[in-house]
């Protein structure tokens, strides 16, 4: 992928200090590295990043009309010493991105730098940008550097190969801060900016909720209260809190607390809600910028299941390893998840079928279209510029991290498979209040896992000797798509009764001959479908029920009332053979390995 966000997990900070500016900036001066993040294409090829100072928008520039910049503050994640070629510079634009009219070459050093223009610009009427750009290499990848738990409006504009500015919406604000005239000092005294981070994302209308709350000292003075002005979308009257913090916020600093907050009234999944900082110190504040977030606030809350699916395909080399990693993280996770995988986004195979070829419009074009490929809750998530996104590091940490943050997305309906038989499939569930109204559909799939690669050969299991040791093992092909129930291979539409409910039966699969492997499952979705808006296509919620000709149980002593299939082979539900101790299941029927279900003698077996 072209943009890619890159968590980092050590940045060393250096300031170089200047005694005739003071900074101005909506992101920290000292963040906490986990909070930071490298944005760039990972491409031999320029990189700009810009912020927006507008007087229109943010009272405290307005009281600075006639000030001077005199430079810019900005954070790096790697030096990059290109002056002399004329490829490392600070920027200066007036109006709109692309109208640049500063640009003073200079060497960029790791961490933090100061660079003034050799001419001021002088803050008026129209927006300014400030930033920066560099030639990025991939030995010295992702330059610009975000705090990913501030989100200010126009403060995370980027622009790779000198193309077109895009405002990166959820990756946070740049590390770049305007150098003003010192003279400026009095009029940012007492002015603070309060944002509600992306902490909770759901919430009931018209109460109160614990969120968290980014809060930016603009001043040389500490700050050790808060009045705050809380006026959620539909509320008639803003809620002012009085915030007391356990330590003081320093001079051009912020922090993040969690406090209790008050949410409106209106209902939907983007509904807005405004931070005001009226006081400081108990005294009454300088006006500052609002912070303006957004919740999803309904009555209707109900519980994720994280929905992964991958795109994959028998004649993708680097597949195998990608699924491995992700079941080493499914291994680790201790929630539900329902798992799909997509034959197609490359190279068509024999699991290939009608849902896999429909769904590739989630990358947003033809020549978009590779393996490996995952996506969570086909959502855009949290710092990715699509809802498809590549391979990552070869470890499971980057799948393991992505699924949790899927678990915590707000499911906007909940979806149940009331009963899941060859014979034929059920399903009910309930869409939330302010979504009864919206175009809305429902896939349902019969699945299979579990499916040896030696009968149906993968590329790529053999051949790379930086691959894991036990990847054969490992990898078989699950979540493969056998039949969908639905008329429309994309999902048919979903019809909704005015409470919200909606219930459906399918009639069996007949003739579906699968593939030979080791567990089935009914997999239900309920999702847009929304083409010419990808960020539109998140999935409401999903659920799936397993097939069996039968279930055994193991109680809290182990003790296993099922007898097994005569030869101690022990199966997870992805197909892997469970490796127990000499002899299979031992004789007094103990199951000696963690909890979970498994599958013996084509029957699920549970462990508890």
């Amino acid at each position: 992928m072209r943009r890619i966000l890159l968590s980092l997990c050590l940045l060393a900070l250096a300031c170089v200090a200047t005694r005739a500016q003071i900074p101005y900036s909506y992101a920290p001066s000292s963040p906490v590295p986990e909070d930071l993040s490298g944005l760039g294409g990972n491409k031999n090829e320029f990189v700009q990043g810009l912020v927006r100072f507008d007087p229109a928008t943010d009272p405290a520039l307005a009281r600075m009309k006639g000030m001077q910049i005199r430079g810019v503050r900005c954070c790096l994640r790697a030096a990059y010493a290109q002056a002399r070629q004329k490829r490392s510079a600070i920027l200066a634009s007036l109006g709109k991105p692309e109208n640049i009219v500063r640009t003073f070459y200079a060497d960029f050093a790791e961490g933090w730098n100061d660079v003034l223009f050799d001419e001021p610009l002088t803050i008026g009427d129209e927006p300014i940008y400030l930033g920066l750009q560099v030639y990025e290499t991939i030995g010295t990848p992702y330059p610009l550097m975000a705090y990913s738990r501030a989100t200010v409006p126009q403060s995370c504009l980027v622009n790779l190969a000198k193309k077109s500015w895009e405002e990166f919406t959820d990756r946070g604000t740049l590390l770049i801060a305007a150098l003003v005239d010192e003279a400026a000092a009095p009029l940012i005294e007492r002015t603070a900016y309060a944002q509600n981070t992306t902490y909770p994302q759901t919430v009931a209308p018209d109460a109160d909720f614990e969120g968290e709350l980014y809060i930016h000292n603009f001043s040389s003075v500490p700050i050790q209260t808060l009045d705050v002005a809380m006026l959620g979308e539909g509320a008639q009257q803003p809620t002012v809190r009085r915030i007391s913090l356990d330590a003081p916020v320093g001079p051009y600093e912020s922090t993040v607390i969690t406090t209790s907050l008050h949410s409106g009234t209106t209902e939907g999944t983007a509904v807005g809600w405004q931070a005001t900082v009226e006081g400081v110190n108990g005294e009454t504040a300088q006006a500052g910028r609002p912070g303006v977030s957004s919740l999803y606030v309904t009555f209707d809350n109900f519980i994720r299941t994280p929905l992964v699916e991958e795109f994959t395909s028998q004649y993708c080399i680097n597949c195998p390893q990608m699924a491995y990693f992700l079941e080493k993280a499914f291994e680790a996770y201790e929630g539900p998840y329902v798992y799909l995988s997509h034959h197609s986004g490359f190279a068509d195979d024999v699991f290939t079928c009608g849902p896999d070829r429909e769904i590739v419009y989630v990358f947003g074009g033809y020549e978009n279209e590779y393996n490996p490929a995952i996506m969570y809750n086909r959502a855009m998530m949290e710092g990715e510029s699509k809802i498809v996104q590549g391979i990552r590091d070869m470890s499971p940490a980057p799948y393991a991290e992505a699924l949790a943050i899927a678990a915590a997305m707000p499911a906007m309906a909940e979806v149940e498979v009331v009963s899941a038989t060859e014979n034929g499939v059920h399903v009910k569930g309930r869409v939330a209040r302010d979504l009864r109204e919206s175009e809305l559909y429902l896939s349902c799939y019969l699945v299979e896992d579990g499916i040896s690669p030696q009968v149906y050969p993968q590329k790529g299991l053999t051949g790379d000797p930086d691959a894991p040791a036990d990847l054969m093992d490992v990898f078989r092909h699950n979540g493969v798509i056998l039949h969908h129930y639905t008329a429309n291979a994309a999902g048919d539409r979903l019809e909704i009764a005015h409470d919200g409910t909606f219930d459906v039966t399918f009639p069996a699969a007949e003739g579906v001959k699968g593939f030979g492997g080791t567990g089935r499952r009914i997999v239900a979705i309920v999702h847009p479908i929304v083409k010419d808006n990808l960020r539109a296509n998140t999935v409401l919620n999903a659920t799936q029920a397993y097939l069996t000709t039968g279930i055994g149980d193991v109680d809290d002593n182990g003790n296993n009332n099922v007898n097994g299939n005569g030869n101690g082979n022990i199966y997870d539900l992805s197909g892997r053979r469970v490796r127990v101790r000499e002899g299979g299941v031992a004789a007094s029927g103990r199951v000696p390995f963690k909890k979970g279900i498994y599958i013996v003698g084509r029957k699920k077996v549970v462990v508890r």
